[in-house]
């Protein structure tokens, strides 16, 4: 049995299949398996052969549906197909709206929309008014205060000496350890506590950022022991922006814009990457174009 599962493995596309795969395309595909399956049962009887119609007609549904559980589709192009043509509405009755989100910052988005109506931190002004931040020479942008960059760059240190694990986060965040699950994306993760999202890291090298500039916050605010968990979310956030080296490697961090790709959507995003290990330290929310171009 296990050898069987491992053979039939070597044929499963993991981008598109386990959790990974995406219902909208799914969907969508055996929807074109069970056509293509009924228009060769239609086709046998114009042949005259009906005596064909149940078996090819089953042949070919059996190989459309293998497919699609081993590729997670069957019509070739199809999450680019999706994302094109699928309309948004469609896309939110799966639960898989066209993604304004993604995997972005620690303060998840739904906890920001259930608090948007609540004293919302003003991530600039408070870590301005901590000694976190302040203004360049030249009064045209904020950077980290030497003082702050020095104590990151401490505090990363220690963690790098340490078998640092991701329960640090919660205790960073103050959610509790009840039951929370973490969800894998690749080099990223999401945290859920009791079916909540709590908080999401672009990598390693995001999640030893938050960790660390917890610990450089809870000394520079003191409100921070009265702050709700998308708060110190937003603030965590908002440090990693600023920092200039890379927290996993300590190579140089550069700012800029990308595009990231999921299965039914495409997204502008700005981000702060590492030149060296090419670690995504920071992801902001999709970049709104501007409409006269």
């Amino acid at each position: 049995m296990g050898s069987g599962d491992g053979r039939i493995a070597r044929f499963r596309h993991g981008q598109y299949t386990g959790e990974n795969r995406c219902l909208p395309c799914t969907v969508v595909n055996v929807c074109i398996a069970f056509g293509l399956a009924l228009t060769v049962q239609a086709a046998t009887f114009r042949l005259d052969v009906p005596v064909l119609a149940v078996p090819a007609s089953a042949a070919v549904l059996v190989v459309g549906l293998g497919t699609i559980y081993l590729r997670g589709y069957l019509v070739p192009g199809t999450p680019t197909l999706t994302e094109r043509y699928v309309p948004d509405w469609l896309l939110a009755a799966f639960g898989k709206e066209h993604d304004t989100t993604g995997l972005v910052g620690t303060g998840d988005s739904d906890q920001s929309v259930q608090h948007e109506q609540e004293a919302a931190v003003d991530v600039e002004s408070t870590l301005l008014e901590g000694g976190v931040l302040t203004e360049s020479e030249d009064g045209t942008e904020l950077q980290l205060t030497t003082e702050a960059d020095r104590s990151v760059d401490e505090a990363v240190a220690v963690l790098r000496t340490e078998d640092v694990t991701r329960a640090r986060l919660l205790d960073v965040l103050a959610v509790s350890r009840g039951d929370v699950v973490f969800e894998e994306h690749g080099a990223a993760f999401r945290a859920y506590c009791d079916g909540t999202p709590v908080g999401t890291w672009e990598s390693r090298s995001a999640f030893l950022a938050d960790v660390a500039g917890a610990a450089v916050l809870a000394d520079r605010l003191p409100e921070w022991d009265d702050l709700r968990v998308d708060q110190r979310g937003e603030l965590l956030n908002g440090l990693r922006l600023y920092l200039t080296t890379c927290p996993a490697c300590s190579g140089p961090l550069s700012f800029g814009t990308d595009t990231v790709e999921s299965c039914c959507s495409t997204r502008e995003v700005a981000a702060v990457t590492c030149d060296d290990c090419g670690a995504r330290v920071y992801e902001s929310d999709p970049v709104e174009s501007d409409p006269a171009e």
